[in-house]
């Protein structure tokens, strides 16, 4: 299945993730073109599609481009990933979460925030770093670009040729 990250009607992405996972298959593979970036609400909403898909449906996710934020998010939420050799992912730092304001008219609200406080777009990414947290060591990398190696080393991405000696070791037949 085609994911053009570019586009930017999160009806059509949606119809389209919707159209992939009720195929009569065990396996889908997502493949993410386009500049990637996306809004982070329709970031959000198509990683809750892919984490509530059904359990039988294995996901593996193949990157073509560069992926930030939202988008990668949606990369991780596959069960195995790969991304093209030169590609990166790189995550903004992660916006202050605004002091709470005491408020008598909204005091029965307290995860509430007010408008005035914070942009949506700050508050929707806070939410992605937080799911993006589950995969990711968000503090230490948000401001940064991971690259294939840095992937690899954080189990993001299956190193074939370790996995190959490693079965070559237990096998007896490695090489020295």
């Amino acid at each position: 299945m085609l994911l053009n990250l570019a586009e930017r009607d999160p009806a059509i992405l949606l119809s389209s993730l919707y159209e992939a996972l009720r195929e009569d298959t065990d396996k889908v593979t997502l493949e993410l073109l386009g500049p990637g970036m996306m809004i982070h609400d329709t970031a959000l909403m198509l990683f809750e599609v892919l984490r509530n898909r059904p359990p039988h449906i294995h996901i593996h996710a193949h990157s073509h481009t560069c992926l930030s934020n939202g988008a990668v998010l949606i990369w991780l939420a596959a069960d195995t990933r790969t991304i093209r050799a030169d590609a990166w992912i790189q995550l903004c730092p992660i916006p202050k979460t605004p002091k709470p304001r005491r408020n008598r008219q909204h005091a029965n609200y307290a995860s509430g925030l007010p408008v005035e406080d914070e942009q949506p777009a700050d508050t929707d990414l806070r939410t992605v770093m937080r799911h993006l947290d589950e995969w990711l060591p968000v503090s230490e990398i948000a401001g940064m670009r991971l690259f294939e190696k840095d992937l690899r080393d954080l189990a993001l991405i299956e190193d074939s040729e370790s996995d190959q000696n490693l079965a070559a070791l237990f096998a007896g037949t490695a090489h020295s």
